[in-house]
């Protein structure tokens, strides 16, 4: 067994000192011995005899009388002699020597001890008549004790730890041979090899902490090295699970690729701020901040190529256009980008199978075209999805890898390869992952070798690491102007463009008009629109400005947003046309396509150049106004005025089209000096025609640059004497403590209650019904763009019914109706609407919120009446004028003609002059018809051409109206 060598490294098969098992280890079991017996027989002594060389007869010669050895030797010579004659048959002639006893078969004769006069069960601890059992017992509890030494040696359950991973374990599973006979190996010579730890450890075993220590301090320096020389990651980032997908598999971009996109220099003194994902698994972003540079850095992250596989993307780049150029109908065919992206996957396979290169599967799922042409044998079947890890995915040092250059790829080196050559053939290329930053507001390049900034919603402007060579951005410019339509040249070197995803992009090819070359600035579009409740949230707008301004906008009033460059123009534009109603026609007229409108009865009109010098075919925003105009449009959205447009603008508003704009100014004063001079030149008796003018800008509170709503001021009247226009600013901020105030009576809203025949309580709970939706959306949380837009456009087609739901909190309940809808488009992808970073209610919003809502739930508020009551679906209230059902006539067996005249017969008794059903039909049609609304109606002169009527004002209207006429 092993005990021959159990000493060599000072370790004992058990747990105690004394060689008992310790508690918990597997000798500690119930065994059929008992260890304290067993203890003695398992220790090692140097007895100096051994099996087979020490006999009775050597025991009796030592222990026995004089001639009591000789005795038993002689007796043990006759039967040896009588064996062998009885074998050879004549017993005279066998002489000595003998054959040995194991020859003859046979076992020399016990001595008789009683003859001896020797006992040696002294000795043996036993009487040797009862041998047989004994070795029977022996052999039982070395078996079992096999079984102990076994399980307690087993590495499968012995942890490599201090103070149970011991020398028999390290013996069992790196120096025995045999299955679990412990039998030690032998050299060439048969002789037994002695296990040697010195061999193994490498010192000896008695400088072990000599050893450790020396250890612990290269540990030290390694983890040093480690720190330096590794990326100093943010301490709540839990890597494996931000690198790991929803099935568990490892990302294509990993920790690997963030360590390659860091140079080593800057490890020293980069610390990771944020990590997030912005096309899972192939790109994500890290906000790093220098603590050298004292400035936060962007990275983006995509999966890392070594020089051969750079080289090999190259040579299918050119490869794949040539394919693409020349391909079947099928290729040119492709529409959307998925089809497109099934294309590029499609082709590329082809390349890497003809140059040997790739024969695995590719891991994606196959596009739609790809799908039919299997179907119809023309292309390959699905390929299953692997469920383990991609091939090759694993990092290994680059120089091993470019040594190696194996002649075939891994299935990872294919996936990297599809994302980069479909990111440059349909995406955005090195901008691509940027692009995909919901976070980012702008993306520049000022020029030739410049890296490339972006201007994020939280840290402002940051530098990334992305940078385009020369030929490079020249070809990028060039190819994000043919994307868009437009045609960039050193002739034309200046161009704005619509991306197609809606992104607007200003574009500058060569150094004609830039020193520093080529550049490019994209701001971008989100393909979700922010809402009424994220500006309130963002404290751009008081929730009492977004109530003023809805009941503005739904009560056609024209309106123009003003603001310096990111002021935030063109997004509250786009918030505020949620409170347009669904049913009005709308005509925008833009140049570059800013506005994104959800309702469906909207003609979204571009300007274009002309196709030749002398302007022939130019479309300007005139010409496209001249048409919304035949158009018969209720409301018409003007992305930005800049020039003589905006002239032909108040011209349109001045016809009583209700009228939407954004324009470059800093102020009311800058709006009506830009207006009324010249490029513009706007009569100022014209300019009136404006109802409000809502200043923006951007600013900085308690540090942190954010948009605010300056003032929402009215445009009153224009003074002849004085040759000005008044105005009245209705709410403003204030800056010292970011809060807003109403800092007058508002104008407007008196010509709305005029025009609505409203007194002037039912005109402040036209308001106060708003801002409690408003505060109801804010206070539960109900921000997504899909909420808001059902929530203000059925209001506005059935009030009742949502402030009913609104009072019992069965809104969110009835908004799954909203799909419905058919005149809004508010159908919003569930993905592209959950990466929108809308932002939280602040203290101050949300306490406000509440406060409305409490005061609305009071006797007397807005919701009480409400409360208890049943609500139709919001799916009614969202499509008014629908039918609940067809309704059809039961003809009772006639035919035309006699149902008509049957029709005719029955109109023309119950209609007579006189009869019951005659007055009671008069009465509901006409509004006048009634008793009951003579108070409310006063004769007037119609000298002025208004009619015979109007409404019936209070003693003061009446008053300051008289005071009018004086």
């Amino acid at each position: 067994m092993a005990g021959d060598d159990a000493e060599a490294g000072g370790a004992t098969t058990g747990g105690g000192t004394d060689g008992t098992p310790a508690e918990g280890t597997p000798g500690a079991r119930n065994r059929d011995y008992d260890w304290e017996d067993l203890a003695p027989a398992v220790r090692e002594y140097d007895v100096g005899a051994t099996v087979g060389d020490y006999s009775w007869v050597d025991y009796l010669e030592e222990y026995g009388d004089d001639d009591a050895a000789d005795r038993v030797r002689q007796r043990r010579e006759r039967t040896r002699h009588e064996l062998a004659a009885a074998d050879a048959g004549r017993r005279e002639t066998v002489e000595p020597p003998y054959p040995e006893w194991d020859e003859l078969g046979a076992d020399p004769p016990e001595p008789k001890w009683d003859a001896v006069e020797a006992d040696p069960s002294g000795d043996l601890g036993f009487d040797p008549d009862e041998k047989g059992d004994v070795l029977a017992t022996a052999a039982r509890r070395a078996s079992n004790f096999h079984d102990y030494f076994d399980e307690f040696t087993d590495p499968e359950t012995t942890p490599v730890a201090k103070d149970e991973w011991m020398w028999e374990h390290f013996k069992r599973e790196y120096y025995y041979v045999g299955d679990n006979d412990w039998t030690r190996p032998r050299d060439d010579d048969g002789e037994i090899v002695r296990f040697d730890p010195v061999e193994h450890l490498g010192f000896d075993p008695e400088n072990v902490e000599q050893w450790l220590s020396v250890k612990d301090d290269a540990a030290d320096k390694m983890l040093d090295l480690e720190d330096e020389r590794t990326v100093d990651i943010h301490e709540d980032i839990d890597e494996d699970a931000f690198f790991s997908t929803i099935e568990g598999k490892t990302t294509i971009a990993n920790r690997y690729d963030l360590e390659k996109a860091v140079p080593m220099e800057k490890k020293r003194h980069f610390r990771e701020v944020e990590r997030y994902w912005v096309n899972k698994p192939y790109a994500f972003v890290v906000i790093f901040h220098s603590d050298r540079e004292n400035e936060k850095k962007y990275y983006l992250v995509e999966p890392y190529r070594n020089p051969i596989e750079e080289d090999l993307q190259e040579f299918l780049t050119e490869k794949l256009r040539t394919a693409i150029k020349y391909a079947s109908n099928d290729v040119a065919a492709a529409g959307d980008e998925a089809e497109r992206r099934g294309v590029i996957e499609r082709e590329t396979r082809k390349l890497l199978e003809r140059y040997d290169l790739y024969d695995g599967p590719v891991g994606r799922e196959q596009s739609l075209v790809d799908k039919l042409l299997a179907a119809v044998g023309r292309g390959e079947p699905p390929v299953e999805p692997d469920d383990t890890h991609l091939d090759g995915i694993m990092a290994r040092p680059e120089p091993a890898v470019l040594a190696e250059d194996p002649d075939a790829l891994t299935q990872y080196q294919v996936e990297t390869l599809l994302y980069v050559l479909q990111r440059n053939f349909i995406g955005y290329e090195r901008i691509d992952g940027i692009k995909h930053d919901i976070n980012v507001e702008d993306i520049s390049c000022d020029g030739y070798d410049s890296p490339v900034f972006v201007y994020h919603t939280d840290y402002e402007n940051l530098i990334t690491n992305v940078y385009h060579g020369r030929e490079s951005l020249d070809d990028f410019v060039v190819k994000l102007a043919q994307r868009s339509g437009k045609g960039i040249s050193k002739r034309q070197p200046q161009v704005d463009a619509t991306l197609r995803d809606g992104s607007r992009a200003q574009l500058t090819l060569g150094q004609e008009v830039s020193d520093h070359g080529t550049n490019y600035t994209i701001r971008q579009f989100k393909d979700v629109p922010f809402t009424p409740v994220d500006l309130i949230n963002w404290q751009t707008f008081s929730l009492d400005e977004m109530a003023f301004l809805w009941l503005c906008i739904e009560s056609h009033k024209s309106l123009v947003f003003a603001g310096g460059t990111a002021s935030g123009k063109t997004t509250s534009l786009n918030a505020v046309s949620l409170f347009i109603p669904s049913n009005a026609k709308i005509v925008s007229i833009e140049d570059t396509r800013e506005v994104e409108l959800p309702q469906r009865n909207w003609i979204a009109s571009v300007t274009r150049p002309s196709f030749g010098e002398d302007e022939t075919g130019d479309i300007d925003e005139f010409d496209l106004l001249e048409a919304a105009l035949r158009q018969r449009p209720d409301y018409i959205v003007m992305g930005e005025v800049r020039g003589e447009e905006g002239r032909t603008l108040f011209q349109v508003m001045s016809t009583g089209h209700t009228t939407y704009t954004t324009f470059h100014a800093d102020n009311v004063g800058e709006v009506l000096k830009r207006f009324t001079t010249e490029p513009i030149n706007v009569s100022k008796t014209l300019f009136t025609a404006l109802d409000l003018v809502s200043v923006q800008s951007q600013t900085r509170v308690r540090g942190q640059k954010v948009r605010r709503n300056r003032s929402i001021t009215e445009i009153n009247r224009y003074d002849p004497e004085n040759d000005e226009i008044n105005v009245n600013d209705v709410f403003q901020w204030e800056p010292e403590d970011d809060s807003y105030r109403q800092t007058a009576d508002s104008s407007t809203l008196e010509d709305i209650k005029f025009d609505r025949g409203w007194t002037q309580m039912e005109l402040d709970r036209q308001l106060q019904e708003r801002r409690v939706l408003l505060a109801y959306l804010i206070e539960q949380g109900l921000n997504e763009y899909a909420q808001v837009a059902a929530t203000a456009q059925a209001y506005i087609n059935d009030p009742e019914t949502i402030l009913t739901l609104v009072a019992n909190g069965r809104l969110e309940d009835a908004l799954e109706d909203l799909r419905g809808m058919e005149s809004v488009l508010i159908d919003v992808d569930p993905d592209k609407e959950a990466m929108v970073p809308r932002p939280n209610p602040s203290e101050s919003v949300l306490e406000e919120a509440e406060d409305i809502l409490e005061t609305a739930r009071e006797e007397g508020g807005v919701l009480a009446e409400f409360e208890g009551e049943s609500a139709d679906s919001l799916a009614t209230a969202l499509t008014p004028d629908a039918a609940d059902e067809d309704v059809v006539a039961d003809t009772r067996g006639l035919d035309a003609d006699d149902l008509e005249a049957a029709i005719e017969e029955v109109t023309d008794a119950e209609f007579a002059p006189g009869s019951e059903r005659s007055d009671a039909e008069r009465e509901r049609t006409d509004p006048f018809a009634g008793d009951d609304l003579e108070p409310a109606i006063e004769p007037v002169s119609d000298t002025d051409g208004f009619g015979a009527f109007e409404p019936a004002a209070g003693d003061g209207d009446r008053a300051e109206r008289e005071e009018d006429a004086e």
